[in-house]
């Protein structure tokens, strides 16, 4: 019980109580906009704050229900509408297995591929495009979470996208050894995100925004979904800059991903090859295998992941040094105290963080010892239990990051540039999720926050992340952003004064050294 319970939280965490919103908004019906697919017509916001309206078109469908005949494979190009579409609404959210504690109200159901669009200025021609993968772990969360909402990033004068993609089994349960190739590849999900930028390519000179600027960014595991598509074959040239934030980055392999299949369609009674059977079964009947999966111990180290394999064939850590996303601009980091949001959610010590973290130490021959060491060394005053969060956030979040960076400075023609988010809340610190002060409309869990104001913080970061879509470069006249190199290994400081930091994990990094040069595809990571 304690472990789905933590699957759950862990699952949901970007997405849990969102402070903030627009109580005074007022929406007035847009001009009308031809898409390739249709006609829509969405909605002029004022928030009511005193700032400049947006202009916000919702739910629209960019691919085909995900079911019936569309279940289980590539998402389908979505059939054209002839009549006028209202895009005043969230449309349904893709069937959650983590259980949607996202906010917002939306209804989960099968027509559930769908995008929102802010966007300050419908005649521009030139806007950067920013598309937005939502967190998650893969299995809860959607595009139309308040935490979202995108009127703070249009203002700053971007077009932003917001997105769903299939969640759980519907996006990566592995069936290809059970019914064949192009059946459940295991990275529908992450297809589903392409599919999204192809739809992007397609329309967004209609809303303002420049195709050839798109930025992909997402957080935790919308992070994972970021640096996926960068490592899967259709995505080249539909993307020019990410920015990952707080990803933990890891893949499941075909053979613990089949067996996985091979568990759920045997508990559902259903005979290898029959498609038609599984299709016709209700999607709550999986979702109710995900705790009895989560018991099999062959999460890598989650059961719902992108899979290595055709459309995906690196390891997501390993593609910077083997050829994957060099002509793409990186800004990426995690949060201070990553762990600290799960510890008041679960018990660490019997959960997959500290397996994580055992299973890296094990991969670079280190002891658990040896790094609480240089831990204490660095954060006096804290105890070993405060000291083993931090070891146990940084090996889910940070490692995998850091290990991207550098292999990305080393080996891409584009730039990287790597941040630390250091501002603290009063009661957990720098948590996991605290980033998403970005998008200005509160944090999950906002009653950490106590009497500390993340607008300043929020601002700062939110004109670095346009700047970076804009240029490719996050510096601003009163900030320059050093590059990161994997010799210097700066990285920025992101609170109310911003700072540059000399190689911040030197130490670590030194114990963990093999973690840098070994393929994590090849050692199970």
């Amino acid at each position: 019980m304690r472990r789905r319970i933590l699957l759950q939280t862990l699952a949901a965490a970007p997405a849990v109580v969102a402070l903030g919103g627009c109580s005074g908004e007022t929406a007035t019906p847009g001009p009308v906009v031809a898409t390739a697919s249709g006609r829509l017509r969405g909605q002029l916001i004022d928030p009511g704050d005193g700032g400049a309206p947006v202009h916000r078109f919702l739910g629209i469908p960019y691919a085909e229900p995900p079911f019936g005949a569309n279940r289980f494979v590539a998402p389908k190009r979505r059939a054209p509408w002839t009549e006028l579409r209202a895009a005043d609404r969230h449309g349904e959210i893709c069937p959650q297995t983590g259980g949607d504690l996202g906010g917002g109200g939306a209804v989960e159901g099968e027509d559930c591929l769908n995008l929102n669009i802010w966007t300050p200025e419908l005649d521009a021609a030139d806007l950067p495009v920013m598309v937005w993968a939502h967190g998650g772990g893969q299995v809860t969360g959607s595009g139309s979470s308040p935490l979202y909402e995108g009127t703070h990033f249009a203002r700053e004068g971007v077009v932003l996208v917001t997105c769903n993609r299939r969640l759980g089994a519907e996006g990566y349960l592995y069936l290809e050894q059970h019914f064949g190739d192009g059946i459940g590849p295991g990275n529908l999900g992450i297809l589903d995100l392409i599919a999204v930028l192809e739809w992007v390519q397609e329309n967004i000179a209609k809303f303002g925004g420049d195709p050839n600027r798109v930025t992909l960014f997402g957080e935790s595991g919308g992070a994972v979904a970021v640096q996926a598509a960068v490592a899967t074959t259709t995505s080249r040239g539909l993307v020019h800059r990410v920015i990952l934030q707080s990803g933990g980055f890891a893949a499941q392999r075909a053979e613990t991903a089949s067996e996985l299949a091979a568990f759920a369609i045997n508990k559902l009674g259903i005979r290898t090859g029959d498609l038609d059977e599984l299709r016709a079964r209700p999607w709550p009947d999986l979702v109710a295998l995900y705790e009895q999966m989560n018991g099999l111990g062959l999460g890598q180290p989650q059961v719902y992941l992108p899979v290595i394999g055709a459309t995906m064939p690196e390891h997501p850590v390993d593609a910077p040094a083997t050829g994957w996303g060099r002509d793409v601009d990186y800004l990426i980091g995690t949060c201070r105290d990553e762990a600290n949001l799960f510890a008041v959610l679960t018990d660490l010590e019997h959960s997959p963080f500290h397996e994580r973290a055992r299973q890296l130490l094990k991969a670079a021959d280190a002891s658990w010892a040896a790094l609480r060491a240089v831990y204490t060394a660095e954060r006096p005053g804290e105890d070993d239990e405060e000291i083993d969060k931090a070891i146990m956030g940084d090996a889910w979040f940070r490692v995998p990051s850091l290990r991207i960076a550098d292999a990305h400075a080393r080996h891409a023609r584009a730039r990287t540039f790597m941040y630390r988010f250091d501002w603290a809340t009063q009661l957990l610190g720098a948590a996991h999720a605290t980033d998403l002060i970005v998008f200005g409309n509160g944090v999950p869990l906002g009653i950490a926050l106590g009497f500390a104001n993340p607008d300043e913080t929020a601002r700062q970061m939110r004109r670095a992340w346009v700047r970076f879509a804009e240029s490719g470069n996050p510096s601003s006249e009163a900030f320059a952003w050093p590059r990161y190199d994997a010799q210097t290994r700066k990285t920025v400081s992101i609170k109310d004064q911003m700072a540059v930091l000399q190689d911040p994990f030197a130490k670590q990094r030194a114990l963990l050294q093999p973690l840098w040069s070994r393929s994590w595809g090849a050692a199970g990571l």
